[in-house]
């Protein structure tokens, strides 16, 4: 009997898509960041961005996540940037295991002021 509990897989499959991200990102010449577990918690930059990266003065910030979930995440991010008027460019990359590949959209809101 295998001693993981089903948390714990979700943390598997969380590092494993972020490793995969880093990997491509970093084949790339990018140079890459995430912010450190807390608490053996993975946690995310303003709660939308699991990865941000940096190649000459171009910058992407990712939220990772698998296919059923990027309408999820999507709604987060543009909440998020409407809340706080903000204008980000931010990517979600969705970890297809089958296809082992990601699907990847770009969210890029703008404000418009009253």
């Amino acid at each position: 009997r295998s001693s993981l509990r089903f948390k714990d897989l979700g943390m598997a499959k969380e590092n494993l898509i972020r490793k995969k991200a880093i990997e491509i990102l970093r084949r790339d010449k990018w140079i890459v960041w995430f912010a450190p577990k807390v608490k053996f918690q993975q946690t995310d930059v303003f709660g939308i961005i699991d990865l941000m990266a940096l190649k000459g003065k171009r910058q992407k910030n990712i939220q990772l996540t698998t296919p059923p979930n990027v309408s999820a995440k999507r709604k987060k991010i543009i909440n998020f940037l409407q809340k706080y008027k903000v204008e980000l460019p931010v990517e979600i990359w969705a970890w297809n295991s089958r296809k082992k590949e990601f699907k990847k959209e770009r969210i890029n809101i703008k404000i418009r002021e009253v």
